[in-house]
C-alpha cells in the first residue's frame, strides 16, 4: 500500500513555495554555521533553490484537495 502511494507521487514536481522554504532554511543554517566553508555551501544551495523556485512557477503542485482525493481512492481500491 505505501509503495503504491510513493510511485503515485513521483510525477509531481514540488511547488515554487516548497523551493523557497528550502532556500530560507538553508539561509538560516548559513547564518548559524560556525564553519565558513559550510556557511558558504549553505548559501550556494539556497541560491540554487531560489533558481528552482523561479523556474517552478506557481502551478507545479497538485492542490491539497486533489491529493487527498487520490490517496483515499487508492486506499479504497486496495481494500477490495
Amino acid at each position: 500500500m505505501f509503495a503504491h502511494r510513493i510511485k503515485e507521487d513521483w510525477g509531481v514536481m514540488p511547488s515554487s513555495e516548497y523551493y523557497r522554504r528550502q532556500a530560507d532554511t538553508l539561509l538560516t543554517l548559513a547564518l548559524t554555521a560556525t564553519d565558513p566553508a559550510l556557511s558558504a555551501r549553505y548559501r550556494t544551495l539556497a541560491a540554487e533553490y531560489e533558481i528552482l523556485a523561479a523556474n517552478a512557477g506557481e502551478d507545479t503542485a497538485l492542490p491539497r484537495s486533489e491529493t487527498d482525493n487520490r490517496s483515499s481512492a487508492a486506499d479504497t481500491s486496495e481494500a477490495d
